[in-house]
């Protein structure tokens, strides 16, 4: 039997409530982000860190982390 293909890694998303605090929670990771326009936000994928601002409030950022 062939062995199983390795499980793909994991990805994370942090949601902030604001982009200036998105930006400066990029920071702490290496590299250059790479900007993926969303509805409503602009995401921040910085290897396998998700990064975007979500708004305030739970509704909010459940709406915009589900696009």
């Amino acid at each position: 039997m062939p062995a199983a293909a390795p499980a793909p890694a994991p990805r994370v998303l942090v949601a902030t409530a604001v982009p200036v605090e998105r930006d400066a929670v990029a920071q702490a990771f290496p590299g250059p982000a790479d900007e993926l326009p969303l509805p409503g936000a602009t995401l921040l994928r910085l290897g396998r860190r998700d990064l975007i601002a979500a708004g305030v409030g739970p509704a909010l950022a459940a709406a915009s982390t589900a696009t």
